[in-house]
């Protein structure tokens, strides 16, 4: 097994923009006839977004919320949409595991530190982003380039990084 890139120098933002590149990289492999340009919209977002306001808008997509109910008006949703709620219930009914683990990533590395300081260099968030590399590598997927998030330091902002437009990353939108 190859040796795992040290993200320990990379923004609590970086490595959740480095979780997306994953997630993107899982669904064009996996699912390559799904337009995932609405998703990874909305998963993009993280980068730019306040991480607590963004996973409360996010986690409303997630598969293990969003079929939580048998319909839209018993799940009360603060945020999706009717339209939405009956886009994404269809879009992600066939998905596998691994895209929903992909999916959820982002957002436990968004919530992992949420109102507390980072202790040390945030081995639980470099666990998720290794999490999310060892499903690549275990599915013979090329993962992106850990370069590409390099400037978004943990040095910045106490370990968050700055918000960035991580939609120059993609390899979706």
């Amino acid at each position: 097994m190859k040796r795992n890139y040290d993200f320990s120098n990379i923004s609590m933002n970086g490595r959740a923009a480095y979780a997306v590149m994953c997630a993107e990289r899982y669904a064009l492999a996996k699912f390559p006839d799904k337009d995932w340009k609405p998703l990874f919209t909305w998963m993009w977002q993280i980068t730019s977004d306040y991480f607590d306001e963004w996973y409360y808008k996010y986690m409303e997509i997630l598969p293990e919320y969003l079929y939580e109910f048998d319909n839209y008006k018993d799940a009360e949703f603060d945020y999706l949409s009717e339209n939405d709620y009956n886009y994404y219930a269809d879009f992600l009914r066939d998905i596998d595991k691994n895209m929903e683990t992909l999916m959820v990533i982002p957002a436990d590395i968004s919530m992992v530190y949420c109102y507390t300081t980072i202790p040390g260099k945030g081995k639980e968030s470099l666990d998720l982003v290794n999490k999310a590399i060892k499903i690549l590598r275990e599915n013979g997927i090329e993962l992106p380039d850990p370069k590409s998030v390099e400037f978004s330091l943990f040095s910045e902002k106490d370990g968050w990084g700055k918000p960035f437009d991580g939609t120059k990353l993609s390899i979706i939108l």
